[in-house]
């Protein structure tokens, strides 16, 4: 039986490796030429031995919006344009913008349609109507829908793997019609723990990121039709630099410890051992942005600092919790940023203030 695969030919010269650009929630956002800019500096930082030639942004807010227009104006080394359409930008697709960007972008033009919408109470049945009618209205781009790694039930053993059956039940009809599959996956929140050992996580050759592949592999496998098989890409991979010292995974997160990881998953996105893993990866992200989310966890996943440039073991100012929502980390250690239990706990009135601004409605 002839096995249909949507993996389409890497050229000589290509790289996987991808960068997530955004500067939407920096104090003071760059300018998006000197952001674009800036990927020079990710390169020499990540010690990359050629070109990053793949950009994904997140939504459509004015910021993204901006950069993709710098990119189509000079794209410089970019030859592949991921387009993110923001959870809340899916009720009202802009088409006419995306028809655009399409008619203009001189490279290859992917658009990620949501990002883990399942995460953000986003009907599956709005996610199949925007693919169908991008596949209709902006022909010739390439569409995917960026999952969190949460939605594996099992994931080892590894011949055992499988999807949860919320997912399953929501998706499976969906992810044939996608070119391929975007995972958001982050080794970093196993950090700490006994059967996981560090140089697992660290090591160039990324064994453990390797090993969680290979079991989303086996996941995908049993859940999509028996000729089809179903590229998966890396849509975010990344480590904080600064975050909580009270507890695992956050007092891991150092700037030796995120330098290290970042490279070394750099190295294996570009170089040999990735490939037949996965089809590209995209790093996360440039840069710190000092006004997202209510901890400062979130902040500190740029590889350089907000203002561009490369980070020093003073580049994490602070690791405090907004005082609004301080008493979370006493009373709700567990909650962090996971938004599964945010909806597990929305009917508790204290944690309305940490619910605000994340998508999730009664």
């Amino acid at each position: 039986e002839e096995v249909v695969s949507k993996d389409p030919p890497t050229g000589p010269g290509k790289t996987k490796v991808g960068i997530n650009l955004s500067v939407k929630w920096m104090s003071h956002p760059l300018p998006p030429a000197q952001a674009i800019a800036a990927i020079k500096t990710v390169e020499r930082v990540m010690k990359l031995s050629r070109p990053i030639q793949r950009v994904k942004t997140f939504d459509f807010s004015h910021t993204n919006v901006d950069i993709v227009e710098e990119l189509i104006a000079h794209p410089g080394d970019i030859e592949e344009l991921v387009v993110g359409i923001g959870n809340e930008d899916l009720w009202e697709l802009d088409l006419t913008w995306l028809s655009s960007v399409a008619r203009r972008w001189k490279g290859t033009m992917h658009v990620a349609v949501g990002n883990e919408p399942d995460r953000e109470s986003i009907p599956a049945m709005l996610v199949s109507k925007c693919v169908q009618t991008i596949r209709a209205y902006v022909p010739g781009v390439k569409a995917t829908v960026p999952f969190a790694y949460s939605i594996m039930e099992v994931s080892y053993p590894i011949n055992e793997a499988e999807f949860n059956s919320q997912f399953t039940d929501n998706y499976k009809e969906i992810l044939p019609m996608l070119d391929y599959i975007t995972i958001n996956i982050y080794p970093f929140l196993s950090a700490g723990l006994k059967q996981v050992p560090m140089e697992t996580i660290m090591s160039p050759k990324m064994p453990f990121l390797t090993q969680q592949i290979d079991a989303f592999k086996v996941a995908l496998k049993k859940i999509l039709p028996s000729n089809t098989v179903l590229p998966i890409a890396i849509g975010e991979t990344g480590w904080p630099s600064c975050g909580a010292n009270r507890f695992r995974p956050y007092s891991f997160a150092t700037v030796n410890n995120s330098m290290t990881y970042m490279q070394s998953v750099a190295e294996w996105i570009e170089g040999n051992w990735s490939d037949g893993v996965i089809l590209s990866g995209n790093l996360f992200t440039t840069f710190d942005e000092e006004t997202k989310g209510t901890r400062a966890i979130e902040r500190y996943y740029g590889i350089l600092a907000s203002d561009g440039s490369p980070k020093t073991e003073y580049t994490c100012v602070t690791n405090a919790t907004e005082p609004s929502v301080a008493w979370l980390e006493a009373d709700y250690p567990e909650c962090e940023t996971d938004l599964n239990w945010m909806v597990e706990n929305f009917e508790d009135t204290r944690l309305a203030e940490k619910f605000t601004g994340r998508g999730i409605s009664g």
